[in-house]
């Protein structure tokens, strides 16, 4: 079989079909990618599991309650649900190792083997800043280019329930990805590297931005453009209308 990212992933989760688990595990041991994707996922799940677990809102918790009404709902819906809760809840409440972990997959799924394309293909900011704004993303400057990667596109991701917006920047053999995430994010300070990229998440002009590549140089070369730009106000994804 062919790399597939999502089986492995379904695998590690102990979701994949049991019919299909001997072909996904002869293709791991001889695929040094996807056996370090699947290590990498496990050794994530056990970072979530050590989290202090989250303290539901008072508000939150009344309209969980509210839709479990036992008299109406099915304990087969509990399991799903309780699992969109935890993942949810870690999104909002900013746990970085989770964010971080997010981006970085979408950052591979766009640029790795699979190559998700951009839906808007164009080096000129004020074109790219457009097509966002059309999409209800206000971006008043876009950096064109930053440690020899240069703008090549943008397109909307969706983690969780999050519609992102994610800006390619490329030189063809080197690849970086510009998230700007919505919500919350702990701990910007810290520098991470889920699945094998670099991943650093800083607080541009009011807005959480992600920049997620495979080489510390090209992350650190666009942290310091970011960094310079004083009126780069982004801002946030999904703004609501006046």
């Amino acid at each position: 079989m062919s790399c597939n990212p999502e089986r492995v992933t379904a695998y590690v989760d102990g979701a994949l079909d049991a019919a299909h688990c001997p072909e996904l595990e002869a293709h791991l041991a001889s695929c040094p990618d996807c056996r370090a994707q699947a290590e990498a996922e496990r050794e994530l799940r056990a970072r979530l599991k050590a989290l202090p677990p989250p303290t539901p809102g008072p508000e939150l918790e009344a309209r969980v309650r509210a839709s479990l009404h036992p008299r109406r709902r099915k304990a087969s819906w509990l399991l799903p649900l309780a699992a969109g809760l935890v993942a949810l809840l870690l999104w909002a409440r900013g746990a970085t190792p989770f964010v971080a972990w997010e981006l970085s997959r979408d950052h591979d799924h766009c640029f790795g083997k699979r190559r998700l394309p951009a839906e808007v293909w164009s080096s000129d900011p004020i074109h790219v800043a457009q097509w966002l704004a059309g999409h209800g993303t206000s971006v008043p400057a876009i950096p064109d280019a930053a440690g020899g990667l240069e703008l090549v596109g943008a397109r909307y991701c969706v983690l969780l329930d999050r519609r992102v917006a994610h800006l390619y920047y490329s030189n063809g053999e080197r690849h970086l990805s510009l998230f700007l995430v919505p919500g919350p994010v702990r701990d910007l300070s810290r520098e991470m590297r889920p699945r094998g990229n670099y991943v650093r998440l800083l607080r541009v002009g009011g807005t959480n931005v992600g920049i997620v590549s495979e080489e510390e140089d090209n992350v650190e070369a666009f942290k310091r453009s970011l960094s310079s730009t004083i009126a780069w106000d982004l801002a946030m994804v999904d703004r609501p209308a006046p």
